[in-house]
């Protein structure tokens, strides 16, 4: 995780310190030069140098003053405020940029290289088919995961541009949790132990692909940062509100540190340049953003003694 720079923030707050003590300053000064006239006006009357005029009460000129003040002070501070919400906007933005570019170069890097070495050994003369088969292989696991990758950054920039639609329709969510389990033992939970609990048959008018969206990116997740041979559970189940999804895992969970900031785009616990786990922290961002669109809620809770578990409740429309 990046570090927040506090240079800005600390001297916006000596600005917004220095501008309030400026406008007390003046409020005080102006109220004090009015008592200074009022005491003058009321000398040169009693000597008869000037013609007696209405004296204006101190308490109106104090009014008029601490009027104006406030006034000046509420357009100030309104200022000031959307001042504050443009400079941390745009450190927000700074900050995720500097992730996107760290993990990006990351995942990047791993396949790429793998590639080239695959190919450079695919051009050696006397391989044996055997060992072709193998580097194949590989190379295409590392063109899977650059596809996948690609594919992740397209539907992160859709959800964020709300231009995927929405297609609620009659599925059983038991059948496609456990066709989604399978897939994702094969292709993540190699090193885990992935268990489903469902029901034979759980029929729901909600949208497939959101369902599909948010069981992979959970799963793949538990499997990424779950130590190897751990069990990664999957349930789902019939709730008043809709269907619950729920994967739970047995890996170092989210530090509180890093709650507030979880499903952030690009965002990912710890250090980018010690980091070990794949990724590039769009998995719970594409999860939320997901759930925000069916209409749906998404809770994390640290499970005991250590581990992750979300539950991500989608609506039946029905």
């Amino acid at each position: 995780m990046t570090r927040r720079p506090r240079a800005p923030v600390v001297l916006f707050g000596l600005l917004v310190l220095y501008m309030l003590l400026q406008s007390a300053w003046w409020m005080w000064l102006l109220l004090s030069k009015d008592r200074d006239i009022l005491a003058l006006q009321s000398q040169l009357a009693a000597a008869g140098l000037v013609p007696v005029l209405p004296v204006r009460q101190p308490q109106h000129a104090r009014m008029m003053v601490l009027g104006e003040g406030m006034v000046f002070l509420l357009l100030l501070l309104a200022g000031l405020w959307a001042t504050y919400r443009t400079v941390r906007h745009d450190l927000q933005l700074a900050r995720q940029q500097q992730d996107f570019i760290l993990a990006v170069s990351h995942e990047l890097r791993t396949p790429i290289a793998g590639l080239k070495l695959h190919l450079q050994t695919l051009e050696r003369p006397g391989l044996q088919e055997e060992q072709r088969k193998q580097l194949s292989r590989h190379a295409r696991e590392d063109v899977e995961r650059l596809h996948g990758l690609s594919e992740r950054i397209l539907q992160a920039s859709r959800l964020e541009n709300r231009s995927e639609p929405l297609v609620f329709a009659p599925v059983d969510l038991a059948a496609l949790a456990r066709f989604l389990v399978k897939e994702a033992a094969l292709t993540h939970g190699t090193g885990h132990e992935l268990a489903l609990d469902a029901p034979a048959e759980l029929a729901a008018r909600t949208d497939a692909d959101a369902f599909r969206t948010v069981l992979g990116n959970l799963v793949e997740n538990s499997c990424k940062y779950a130590p190897q041979g751990t069990n990664v559970q999957v349930a789902v189940e019939r709730v008043p509100s809709g269907v619950k999804l729920r994967v739970s895992d047995e890996g170092p969970g989210i530090q509180p540190r890093d709650q507030e900031r979880m499903y952030e785009k690009f965002f990912r616990g710890g250090s980018e340049s010690t980091r070990t786990a794949k990724g590039v922290g769009l998995g719970l961002f594409i999860v939320q953003r997901t759930m925000e669109e069916i209409g749906g809620t998404l809770k994390y809770r640290h499970t005991e003694p250590h581990g992750a578990t979300f539950e991500a409740v989608f609506p039946d429309q029905a």
